[in-house]
């Protein structure tokens, strides 16, 4: 695995635990992470989460399971 994928999913999971965290950008590190979630129409158990750094665009989505509140 490069780098840059590790760094990749260490923003992930930071941001996994806590979607306001601030994570710096797996690429370059100027800029700070904003996430984006999209529940999916056909199962609001799924969602895409996208991570988008302010800085320099870069970018990567997480495909998450939803689990509901017991």
């Amino acid at each position: 695995m490069t780098p840059s994928a590790t760094r990749w999913i260490e923003a992930a999971n930071a941001l996994a635990a806590n979607s306001s965290a601030i994570v710096a950008c797996p690429e370059g590190g100027d800029g700070n992470l904003t996430v984006h979630d999209e529940v999916f129409k056909d199962d609001p158990n799924m969602m895409e989460r996208y991570l988008v750094c302010d800085t320099c665009g870069a970018r990567n989505v997480v495909r998450v399971r939803v689990y509901p509140h017991a």
